[in-house]
């Protein structure tokens, strides 16, 4: 099972777009997919079709909250090969219950070994903010994908959540894999080519290749709540996302091989 936390703690970056159209590419191209909504603003829930439920012992929350969660009981079926566990507005306070708690940033990824054999993929919509949710799904991925905008204010913002991603990678999961993606881009607008060209420098081999675009049809596929796939298949942005899931799939796999090969060395 890969787990692939996707991250940035600025917001409007593209991160929930990202997340659930992933998911929902993932789970059409015949993959089982597990999506986890951990922010507090419940987009990725509601972009999926999805209620939010009344209650927070329903939810993500309880990933989090709860020493030994029911995850099981959680998951909601949205499709075929496609099911999620939603949000709740109550992950807002999760810092606060869980300042005194021991091995609190490993619950998630403990939750998570109880549907190992479930799942070929756990796409997690992490926190705009660096709070304990994200570092939960930072502890728990096999990988990580920061979604970018092509804005240099946007570039600008990643540096701490860099600083995060290397303690986590330091102190608790070692095999971490960290991938770029740039979204939002305007390839006729010089400066979004700029900062294009300063992600793809800086993260060299692991900038995904595939671009999303700026489209205004991702925003009403988010609207109607449903994803690119369902709401304009075959359209740019679609395909964008497609490109995005072979491409990770591809890294995925490739980086797993050379994991093993390295543990067996």
């Amino acid at each position: 099972m890969r787990i692939i936390a996707i991250a940035n703690q600025k917001g409007g970056v593209g991160k929930t777009t990202t997340a659930v159209n992933l998911a929902a590419c993932l789970a059409r191209n015949g993959h089982r997919t597990l999506l986890i909504d951990l922010d507090a603003q419940c987009n990725a829930t509601t972009h999926s079709g999805k209620e939010v439920p009344d209650s927070e012992t329903e939810t993500s929350y309880a990933l989090i909250s709860d020493k030994q969660p029911e995850l099981k009981r959680l998951i909601k079926p949205i499709g075929p090969n496609w099911s999620l566990i939603p949000a709740h507005i109550a992950l807002a306070e999760i810092d606060i219950k869980l300042f005194s708690m021991m091995n609190r940033e490993a619950r998630l990824k403990k939750a998570l070994e109880t549907v190992e054999n479930d799942y070929d993929y756990v796409v997690i919509d992490c926190s705009p903010s660096l709070s304990i949710t994200t570092v939960n799904a930072l502890v728990a991925a096999t990988h990580t994908v920061i979604t970018i905008q092509t804005n240099w204010f946007a570039y600008e913002a990643i540096k701490r959540l860099m600083t995060i991603i290397g303690d986590v990678v330091d102190e608790s999961n070692p095999d971490l894999v960290t991938y770029a993606l740039a979204t939002m881009h305007r390839k006729n607008v010089n400066i979004n080519e700029d900062v294009l060209k300063q992600i793809r420098e800086d993260f060299g081999a692991l900038t995904f290749d595939a671009v999303i675009p700026y489209t205004a049809t991702l925003a009403e596929a988010s609207v109607a709540k449903q994803p690119i796939c369902d709401y304009a298949d075959g359209s740019k942005a679609h395909i964008a996302y497609e490109a995005v899931m072979k491409e990770l799939i591809s890294r995925v796999e490739t980086n797993a091989e050379i994991t093993q090969i390295s543990h067996n060395a």
